[in-house]
């Protein structure tokens, strides 16, 4: 049996003012029945055009120009817009990476899923046959109650819901092809761990093809069949995905692997690959990675290499051609670890205690207007963001806080800024209560604690040029700043001085994170929080951007609260760890030892979520899939607030709240009654 989609010398270009861009050249791959293929690579090469491409979905600016895609037998490049009207939602259909706005906000979840229905009607069209049609399926995608959720707007849904939904509404048609871009980039790790095990049974139960886009290798790892590596509109790579993890063949593909922190442990740093994705307009000649490739030599700056097929792989790389002058031999087109000299470390965690919170309470109460008032409306029970959380951070430590969105990480690094007014309990930093200090007297303060926060793009004046931003704090607190100030900052943090004439949109997104860094620094703090500072960055930007942390806590003496839900990282940067949920601390513990042995349920779920780039684990490695989501912090389930989503949970966990204890007279913290049965997943 032949392909369900087949690829064959796929070119588009995009017109612009600038001039014709080529942003995909000579595109070959296959999607069979029932086959998951994954599609990686950094942003900017080209994965979303490809999906919009099979979609027939490009801006009006983008041109098929070369090439055919067949689908089914049919040719999607000679189809006009009714025929592939008929073809979207019912034989291929996609789900867009940001459900927010792929959801329409004044329409119901019923109304969408019927409309979807409606598209492509079939023999019973009634309003109440469409309508239990929508049941099934969210009852299909674990949507709890579907009956009544069915009724609700997108905005009364969390991330991880809404995702669900799309999910639900793709396949209303039980399309032949389901394509998926980025689907789980914004999801916490428990939700991630949801969304594949639900993408993956639905491949099994209804036989769909998948086409899944992404930039997390662990996700493809654990999903995939088949893998296609691309790098500025090209494809480097493609192959078996058991085979091309364990033995890659293109210097991309392994850089790519050498950045995930996984391949990192025990190491002073991580890997990056040098430089960034050239841009339409600056492609350079010869082979597109060239100019960031550790073993490039002169054919590759000046001619583009040919593919060749080696070892089941298709490989776009000059050094597998016969007679080439850098061919590979073959224990160097292994993955194997690059030896990386760390910055040298002056200053490490003292015993001094420089941020401490007692029994710190931070709740949120609805405020009712003006019209509210009038209409008779009362607000509704508070939010319990932070619900007593104690917790100790020594002077050049870096503690990380972890959980998933909704259990208080960044309410409780805002509330020790000040930025959140608690609502009962203590902070205390160096040694000074602030709890109760007027804004203006907690002012002057920041200028020794700062906070980086989680949108870089949000945090950083649209209208001003990253000179004026960095130039602000001294303005604020009427510092003086020295004639070179700006220029000193930018290379702190690994930025070139003419980055200083830029605004925030001319920047990439590591960049305005690396501007975000350089303006908490410029007062010179003692203490940063970091609110989830390599979220939605590529794996190698983020590896720099831990990097340059790590290197900055140890030449300042700096002391980090890093917030994150991303467990991969805190096992290089973080020296302790505290696990929160619904506004509490559950687990606290030095890092090395909640990886080895968690002592909370919670925690162990949260480490087996982990998506780890190595597909030989997927079936070798016990997964907790977490049911349902985290409840709401206005009204918390009685006793120990994990135990409606517990394995580990009996009767008296639903009436008595657990003790904070040290296991085994150590320092590591865990609040459950049952930390014994915790821990004994097998790898």
């Amino acid at each position: 049996m032949g392909p369900l989609l087949a690829i064959e010398n796929l070119e588009i270009k995009y017109h612009t003012r600038d001039g014709i861009l080529t942003a995909l050249r000579n595109i070959n791959f296959e999607v069979h029945e029932r086959e998951i293929v994954g599609i990686v690579g950094e942003s900017g090469c080209g994965k979303s055009t490809v999906a919009s491409a099979v979609m027939r979905l490009l801006p009006p600016n983008g041109q098929i120009t070369a090439g055919h895609m067949w689908f089914k037998g049919l040719d999607l490049c000679q189809l006009d817009q009714e025929r592939l009207r008929h073809l979207r939602g019912k034989d291929m259909a996609m789900i867009f990476q940001d459900p927010m706005t792929s959801l329409n906000p004044v329409f119901t979840v019923e109304d969408h899923m019927v409309d979807a229905l409606r598209a492509h009607p079939r023999a019973n069209t009634s309003r109440r046959a469409l309508r239990d049609q929508a049941v099934a399926m969210l009852k299909r995608v674990d949507m709890a109650d579907p009956e009544r959720r069915v009724k609700g707007f997108p905005h009364q849904f969390s991330g991880g819901m809404r995702q669900r939904i799309m999910i639900a509404i793709a396949l209303m048609s039980n399309p032949a092809l389901l394509i998926a871009d980025e689907p789980t980039s914004a999801l916490d790790v428990t939700l991630e761990a949801q969304i594949v095990d639900l993408i993956r049974g639905l491949r099994d139960e209804l036989g769909t093809a998948i086409l899944y886009i992404t930039h997390d290798l662990g996700v493809v790892a654990q999903l995939c069949d088949r893998v296609i590596v691309m790098y500025a509109g090209n494809i480097v790579e493609s192959g078996d995905v058991y085979s091309l993890f364990e033995q890659p063949k293109h210097p991309y593909t392994r850089a790519l692997l050498r950045s995930h922190p996984a391949y990192s442990l025990g190491q002073a740093r991580l890997t990056t690959i040098p430089g960034r994705v050239p841009s339409l307009r600056e492609l350079p000649p010869g082979c597109k990675f060239a100019p960031r490739c550790d073993c490039a030599v002169g054919i590759c700056h000046a001619e583009e290499p040919p593919y060749v097929e080696i070892d089941g792989h298709c490989v776009l790389c000059h050094a597998y051609l016969a007679g080439s002058e850098r061919a590979l031999p073959a224990e160097e087109r292994t993955l194997a670890a690059v030896e990386v000299q760390p910055a040298e470390a002056s200053f490490g965690p003292s015993e001094e205690v420089v941020v401490e919170t007692r029994q710190l309470r931070t709740h949120f109460q609805d405020h009712v207007g003006f019209l509210g008032q009038i209409l008779g409306q009362k607000g509704g029970a508070a939010v319990r963001a932070l619900d007593g959380v104690d917790v100790q951070v020594r002077r050049g430590e870096t503690l990380a806080v972890v959980g998933e969105s909704g259990s208080g990480k960044t309410t409780l690094g805002r509330t020790i800024l000040r930025l959140e007014n608690p609502t009962d309990g203590q902070i205390v930093i160096e040694g000074q209560d602030i709890t109760s200090l007027s804004l203006s007297r907690v002012r002057p303060m920041r200028a020794r604690m700062q906070m980086i926060f989680q949108d870089p793009c949000s945090s950083l004046s649209p209208r001003k040029k990253v000179s004026s931003i960095l130039l602000e704090p001294f303005e604020i607190h009427g510092v003086a700043a020295s004639p070179g100030q700006v220029d000193e900052l930018l290379a702190m943090v690994g930025l070139s001085p003419e980055q200083a004439d830029k605004y925030p949109h001319q920047l990439s997104g590591g960049q305005s994170r690396r501007v975000g860094i350089a303006r908490a620094l410029a007062l010179q703090p003692d203490i940063l929080v970091a609110d989830e500072p390599t979220a939605g960055l590529d794996v190698s930007v983020a590896a720099g951007i831990l990097n340059l942390l790590k290197d900055l806590r140890e030449t300042l003496n700096l002391t980090y609260i890093i917030i994150t839900h991303n467990l991969s990282v805190i096992n290089f940067i973080a020296d302790r760890a505290a696990v929160m949920y619904l506004g509490k601390i559950v687990e606290l513990a030095a890092t090395a030892d909640l990886f080895a042995r968690p002592g909370h349920p919670y925690t162990e779920a949260l480490l087996s979520a982990i998506a780890i780039p190595d597909p030989r684990l997927r079936d070798q490695r016990q997964r907790i899939i977490l049911k349902g989501e985290i409840p709401s912090p206005r009204t918390p389930p009685p006793g120990c607030p994990f135990h409606p989503r517990c394995r580990y949970a009996e009767a008296r966990c639903a009436q008595e709240v657990p003790a904070v204890q040290a296991l085994n007279g150590t320092e590591h913290l865990a609040a459950c009654h049952f930390p014994e049965r915790v821990g004994q997943m097998r790898e």
